[in-house]
């Protein structure tokens, strides 16, 4: 039984100031204050705290709906949100209040501006433009039955820069200078394990759900020589929560229809010319030279990302600078049509696509597949981001 109690008179009666609980007075709580708020779709601005109370976010077109949720601190206190969860979006500003009242009555307000732009390419605060690719399906090899179909995802424009790994990760880039002009080139001497536990952290600095789980691994607090560098067999048994809204590597079969172009040919229609180009951007009649950064034109080292001309879906360097790791175990391609198709389920070489600054352009074609071991660091191997 909890009854109001006066400390003034030591008499049973109202009072906002405390409660009994049937042994003393107990103030009533004043804590106003969240300890979560988080919204899934994209990184809050300022990331978030308890003492900071305005936030803003910006989300594509494509993005129609999302939930803003909220946990208080006092497990006495209340939290409501206006308007009702989930909400949907309109083009512009979509103001949302969250309020909490403490035991005491008194109150914080929490407010979330969030943006829906006019763009279906999302912003990272951290990367800066994803670009949009659209759902689809493709001929993935000379076989017209050997199907792809892939849901629409957001790419990183760019390969994912030494700039940008230090600032995400805070460690030091590991790249090889000799073979790199500067801190805007893409990163280099990257393993599936160091790309895989790049795109954790910057989940979890932008308050996204994480996509990868490793065994006994916090990525809050991993350090980069915590990474092993030979083979590991707990790291190679990573897993993925597809569900997450988190960055993450992309399959091989995203990053084909990436570099193909996905559709922008002939929109909604299966794309059976795409695998075969001899760069991602290439129409048969341009140059190479233009789109991509190999070893004819390179002078044996990466350059800045995204000095050359970008494919139809406006990424860069899909072809040449470096090679990009993709999430799969290599394998034999499945025959016949396959949904999201994600890869082997193990092996003992991961994919990486696209060619390098130090190889020749017969690398660039689309369709080649590199086997390269998820332990090893090369210089002329980085990678990308995607996000669902």
């Amino acid at each position: 039984m909890t009854l109001g109690f006066s400390q003034a008179s030591g008499a049973l009666g109202c009072t906002e100031a405390c409660v009994f609980d049937d042994t003393a007075c107990v103030p009533k709580s004043t804590n106003a204050d969240l300890t979560t708020l988080e919204v899934g779709r994209a990184p809050l601005i300022p990331v978030f705290s308890a003492g900071t109370t305005s936030y803003t976010m910006t989300v594509p077109m494509l993005v129609t709906e999302l939930s803003v949720t909220a946990t208080a601190a006092d497990s006495y206190a209340s939290v409501s949100i206006a308007p009702t969860q989930p909400m949907t979006l309109s083009l512009g500003d979509n103001p949302v209040t969250v309020t909490v009242t403490a035991e005491s009555g008194e109150q914080n307000v929490y407010s979330v501006l969030v943006t829906q732009t006019a763009t279906p390419d999302f912003e990272s605060p951290n990367l800066g433009t994803l670009k949009y690719v659209p759902g689809g399906t493709f001929q993935r090899d000379p076989t017209p039955t050997n199907l792809s179909t892939v849901s629409a995802f957001w790419m990183s424009r760019y390969e994912i820069t030494r700039a940008q790994w230090a600032s995400v990760t805070g460690w030091s880039d590991p790249s090889d200078i000799d073979a790199s002009s500067g801190t805007g080139d893409p990163v280099q001497m990257m393993s599936w394990y160091d790309a895989i536990a790049f795109c954790n952290k910057l989940s979890l600095l932008e308050g996204l759900t994480p996509v990868y789980v490793v065994s006994g691994v916090d990525f809050s607090t991993l350090t980069y020589s915590q990474i092993p560098a030979t083979d590991d067999a707990t790291w190679n048994a990573a897993t993925v929560n597809w569900a997450a809204e988190g960055y993450r590597l992309p399959t091989e079969m995203e990053w084909m229809w990436a570099a193909m172009g996905a559709d922008t040919t002939s929109p909604g229609a299966t794309n059976t010319t795409g695998f075969a180009r001899a760069f991602a951007g290439s129409t048969g009649s341009n140059v190479i030279d233009d789109y991509a950064w190999y070893m004819t034109n390179s002078s044996g080292k990466t350059h800045p990302a995204g000095t050359k001309i970008p494919n139809e879906l406006g990424l860069f360097d899909l072809s040449g600078n470096v090679y990009e790791r993709v999430w799969d175990w290599h394998g034999t391609y499945p025959t016949g049509p396959v949904t999201d198709y994600p890869g082997p389920a193990s092996g003992t070489h991961g994919e990486v696509r696209g060619g390098s600054w130090r190889l020749n352009a017969s690398y660039c074609e689309v369709a080649i597949r590199i086997m390269d071991p998820q332990h090893s660091r090369s210089n002329d191997v980085g990678f990308r981001v995607v996000r669902r």
